[in-house]
């Protein structure tokens, strides 16, 4: 209990912070940059990647260090994790920050949510960006329930189903619409020549996935399609996009080992950094299940995504899920509008088969286009990184009604 009243003596203070993956990582530097123009008497730490400690965040840990897939993988981190926890409620006995900041990463942040509330009931917890409970295991609101004290959420209908639960919540808008373009308009052109492409003919854009065991699990499959697809349409050109540089080294050299290097000539690999350019410059995407396939909705592409696990984590996530589909651009249109290529169906013979149907048909492609563009009126048009800031503001009790 002292230690409770100490961390409520001292709000204000500090925030502590938790980031589990690097696309949240950006998300939450955005919200850290904010929160110092708002409250720069605010010093933030915690555990997060390398733009959040760019944006100010002293970090205790680096999530690049842990960064998993699936359910089966984590079981290897375990230990890592226990001592991380450990450390965790060590730091914050020590510091008294004046409220925590949870982000995503449920499978390590729920456990974390229940620990520090029961050791520091006094604490406030805000959640930003939701664990996908109207997915899978429901039960986990719960949990939330009892140790939250506000989940800021991305999606609209997030919002409503907290607070149907008695939780409180907030929509807070997407992320992605502070950095998707408006428009899904380019230079196609100059794409084209800085690239050494032919705009004339079709380009496909590819992403792999934005962590090494995606790339050597998923290029194999992709570069299989890309010779195929070759042989049939000698014109077409394809384009790799790798989300940072160690993974586009990475993808170099599985692409000059592969049996299919014969290709490199037909595959341009970008350097890291240019999604956007080649979502908004490409006729068809090929995306792993994820954050990538949104980003490609609120452009307007067709594209198909495509994703694989081991056995058992698949067994298990088919056992808890609540939704017929898995990607983002169907969960948010409530209907099938792109292909999802999952487990048996993630392979060469599909994404050969959907990019000819829709090679051959361009007014398929184009109404496609033309719902997932709907997408975007979904996620908001506010400033998500202002919203959350100012939500965590008014919990650590420091804020003025000038500067907000």
């Amino acid at each position: 209990m002292k230690e409770a009243a100490s961390i409520t003596q001292a709000q204000g203070g500090s925030l502590f912070v938790f980031v589990g993956d690097i696309s949240a990582d950006r998300h939450t530097a955005a919200v850290v940059s904010r929160l110092k123009q708002l409250a720069p008497e605010v010093a933030v730490w915690g555990v997060g990647g390398c733009e959040m400690e760019v944006s100010g965040v002293e970090l205790l840990s680096n999530c690049q260090q842990f960064a998993t897939l699936g359910v089966i993988e984590p079981i290897r981190l375990l230990p890592f994790f226990a001592s991380l926890r450990k450390k965790i409620v060590t730091e914050i006995a020590a510091r008294r920050p004046g409220a925590v900041l949870l982000v995503d990463f449920g499978g390590f942040n729920i456990a974390l949510a229940q620990l520090l509330h029961k050791r520091f009931p006094q604490l406030p917890i805000i959640y930003f960006i939701s664990p996908q409970v109207w997915g899978s295991r429901p039960w986990r609101i719960q949990a939330l329930k009892r140790c939250v004290n506000k989940m800021l959420t991305i999606f609209p209908f997030e919002e409503s189903l907290y607070l149907s639960q008695g939780v409180p919540a907030k929509f807070v808008g997407h992320p992605l619409t502070a950095s998707v373009p408006e428009t899904a308009n380019s230079n196609r052109q100059a794409f084209c020549v800085a690239h050494n492409l032919d705009p004339a003919a079709p380009i496909i854009g590819i992403f792999p996935g934005s962590r090494r065991r995606e790339v050597t699990d998923f290029m194999p499959v992709l570069l299989q399609a890309i010779d195929w697809l070759s042989q049939m349409r000698p014109h077409l050109q394809f384009v790799i996009s790798p989300p940072t540089s160690a993974l586009a080294t990475e993808m170099e050299q599985v692409l000059s080992c592969s049996k299919y290097r014969h290709q490199l000539g037909r595959v341009s690999l970008l350097d890291a950094g240019e999604s956007f350019s080649v979502m908004a410059a490409s006729d068809i995407l090929w995306a792993k299940s994820g954050t990538t396939t949104l980003e490609a909705a609120l452009f307007g592409k067709p594209m198909l995504i495509y994703y694989r696990a081991n056995w058992l984590t698949y067994l298990l996530f088919l056992a808890f899920k609540r939704v017929k589909d898995v990607g983002w651009p169907n969960l948010l249109a409530g209907r099938k509008v792109v292909p999802e290529l999952i487990q048996l169906e993630c392979r060469a013979e599909s994404l050969v088969r959907y990019t000819n149907d829709w090679l051959d048909v361009p007014a398929a492609r184009q109404a496609i286009s033309e719902r997932l563009l709907q997408v975007r009126g979904q996620l908001g048009h506010g400033d998500f990184a202002y919203n959350v800031a100012a939500e965590i503001i008014t919990t650590l009790g420091c804020q003025n009604e000038n500067r907000l």
